[in-house]
């Protein structure tokens, strides 16, 4: 019994996260951007002015080297990062917003909490609260 119940849960999640995906692609759309790459100017964007390794962002976003680096050379098209390769190691590449990046994102911030509110709308103060501390419970297990 328990073992049918992880898979309407892991099913349900899935579903959720598609859905999610999908909305928030239709969101950004209008910024010319997607989910994917809104994950990654919000990273270059929290982690603030400075340059941040390739590899770092491979990391965070939990996608292979391939995929983050076509992430940013089509966000580089669009003229909202700047990746360079350091003169010292030739391996490695850096990126950063430019401030038409960075203007994005503060744009994308207000879209962001805007939908994160309508996600949440059907649960009150408290049901928010513990739907956020079960995800934050289930997240931190599974590490």
């Amino acid at each position: 019994m328990a073992q049918d119940q992880s898979r309407d849960c892991a099913a349900l999640i899935k579903h959720i996260d598609i859905k999610m995906t999908k909305c928030a692609n239709e969101r950004f759309n209008s910024y010319g951007v997607t989910f994917r790459q809104v994950r990654l100017l919000m990273l270059l964007h929290q982690m603030g002015a400075g340059d941040v390794l390739l590899k770092s962002l491979e990391k965070y976003l939990e996608v292979a080297q391939s995929t983050a680096a076509g992430l940013v050379v089509r966000l580089e098209k669009k003229g909202l990062v700047q990746g360079c390769v350091p003169a010292d190691d030739k391996r490695q590449k850096i990126v950063r917003l430019t401030e038409k990046g960075k203007e994005l994102c503060v744009a994308l911030e207000e879209d962001m909490r805007e939908g994160e509110r309508i996600l949440l709308e059907s649960l009150d103060e408290a049901e928010r609260e513990q739907f956020y501390s079960l995800l934050k419970k289930v997240n931190d297990s599974m590490k």
